[in-house]
């Protein structure tokens, strides 16, 4: 749930006819892999028991033949993939080091905000989509009022309206 590699953002040109390059590192770290291995490994151990004599035909993919590590660890790498919900690559942050302040404005920029799973601090351990779509709700009011997101650390109730939300 909280992947220990990290991908980045990068841009291939100055000129914003060109899309960012977004290489998702998957794996560098190599407990991912470990994990994987093992997620792989078990259904073939339960498969294998007796009980499921009855139920089991040829193992598909990866196949039979792929017991040792390194070869299970190249199939894992040639054929997974992310969920695609990426975030924190322009983490909302103080300090010199932050892609983007408590108002969402994207630093060294006069306009854009980032607004999006990109802006969280941290990995939530849920789907995303509430997550972002309370930060986007909270940046229109941000961008109507002129007001800011209090500082990181300082929580708050929820219910009361007029208070800033904290990630």
């Amino acid at each position: 749930m909280h992947p220990k590699s990290g991908g980045e953002v990068r841009l291939r040109s100055v000129g914003p006819q060109h899309s960012p390059r977004i290489p998702f590192n998957c794996y560098t770290d190599p407990r991912h892999l470990l994990t994987m291995r093992e997620g792989f490994r078990r259904p073939g151990d339960l498969a294998a028991q007796n009980p499921m004599d009855p139920f089991r035909g040829n193992e598909l993919a990866p196949g039979s033949h792929v017991n040792a590590d390194a070869d299970l660890d190249g199939y894992i790498r040639r054929t997974t993939m992310t969920a695609h919900h990426p975030c924190g690559t322009c983490a909302m942050r103080s300090g010199s080091n932050a892609v983007a302040g408590p108002e969402l404005r994207v630093k060294g920029t006069e306009g854009p905000r980032a607004v999006d799973a990109s802006a969280m601090p941290r990995l939530v351990t849920a789907h995303i989509k509430a997550c972002v779509v309370m930060m986007a709700e909270k940046a229109a009011d941000i961008i109507r009022s002129g007001s800011s997101l209090s500082p990181m650390g300082q929580g708050c109730n929820p219910v009361t309206a007029n208070r800033p939300l904290t990630m």
